[in-house]
């Protein structure tokens, strides 16, 4: 059963109204939500966590914006794209939410942005201490030429910088997007032709690699310019590959929470320390299984931000990108999949990647 009611008020959550639930296809559903007003406004490319409560039990996932920042202004409401899961733990029961039902959302997170774009402040700031790290506000260099590299439901932060590409009072760069999926299975279709007629710097290609081949087949013409990829991991170290060739600016939001973990990955808690490989916005550092998350990244000098250190205030909460962690209150195992964690609660299993 999911909480179809307006949900309790959880620190560092927000409320968001159901305003619509539609199917897209067999396997993909569009959510549009209307986030309370003192819900942070969000960049393009960015993402949040939904939590549900589901018989009984809080279930949180990360699903990217599908709008942008104009869309937000002119009717209130942000748009998620979502690919459904019949095993999941939460996107079977996306499609039984109703106009009207609450949910609740976290603040925009992410650094996936437009190169000429200024990167955002931590949109936690308002919850933040002293220790918080200071995230620059200063944009990339310019780039004159964009290649957006999308696999599958990776479409949906191209989706949401086009969206905003009209906003631009610079002058706008020129954009080529390479999507990828089976075919007849691209998403949104419409609106990238609606984009590609209404701005003339933006054009696009529907590609399969049953029919077009691998990714590299394509990047060649484009060494020029500022690489974005967003889709499956393998998409990922395909383009990754040829930008140590080309040495083309690159940046990346793949799937790498996707891949599943097998049982037998899974260290179960011992009076003998395990250790793992973190990798944490980037950098990468071995922990144990012993102490929390929180604890040896600052013993590291990592920055991170966090308050009580006692799983109350959800300060230090980041994304879990790919690996299981445990729970050290109730020694609950989570799932592999991209969600929300709490480091200050939160023990290593497996090798993990963190985004902050």
């Amino acid at each position: 059963m999911v909480q179809a009611i307006k949900p309790s008020w959880r620190d560092g959550y927000y409320r968001a109204r159901v305003k619509s639930v539609s199917p897209l296809d067999e396997t993909t559903l569009q959510l549009t939500l209307a986030p309370q007003k003192k819900w942070p406004s969000h960049c393009a490319g960015q993402h949040i966590s939904i939590t549900l409560e589901i018989n009984g039990k809080l279930v949180s996932r990360v699903f990217t914006i599908a709008s942008g920042q104009s869309s937000r202004n002119t009717s209130g409401d942000i748009r998620l794209v979502i690919r459904t899961k019949k095993d999941g733990a939460l996107t079977p029961y996306l499609g039984s939410l109703s106009c009207n039902d609450w949910v609740n959302i976290s603040a925009p997170m992410g650094n996936f942005l437009f190169p000429n774009e200024s990167r955002p402040s931590d949109n936690r700031s308002a919850l933040a201490n002293t220790h918080n790290a200071a995230h620059s506000q200063e944009p990339q260099k310019r780039a004159s030429s964009i290649l957006m590299i999308a696999g599958g439901s990776g479409i949906t932060p191209f989706i949401a910088m086009l969206d905003d590409m009209a906003l631009m009072t610079h002058t706008k760069p020129t954009v080529h997007l390479l999507y990828f999926a089976k075919e007849n299975e691209h998403l949104l279709t419409d609106e990238l032709e609606v984009y590609q007629r209404k701005n003339g710097n933006f054009s696009y290609q529907l590609l399969s690699r049953q029919q077009d081949g691998d990714v590299e087949n394509h990047l060649a013409e484009h060494a020029h310019s500022h690489w974005m990829v967003c889709g499956p991991q393998s998409l990922y170290e395909d383009v990754a590959r040829m930008q140590l060739i080309t040495k083309t600016p690159l940046d990346s939001e793949h799937f790498a929470a996707f891949p599943t973990v097998s049982l037998n990955d899974v260290s179960q808690k011992s009076d003998e320390a395990t250790s793992f490989s973190l990798t944490h916005n980037g950098n990468t550092l071995s922990v144990n299984n012993q102490q929390t998350l929180l604890e040896q990244l600052l013993e590291a000098n990592q920055p991170v931000t966090y308050g009580c250190g006692m799983g109350i205030c959800h300060q230090c909460q980041c994304v879990k990108k790919r690996g299981v962690v445990r729970d050290t209150r109730t020694g609950a195992l989570s799932d592999s999949a991209e969600q929300l964690i709490q480091l200050c609660v939160s023990q290593a299993v497996t090798d993990l990647e963190l985004q902050a």
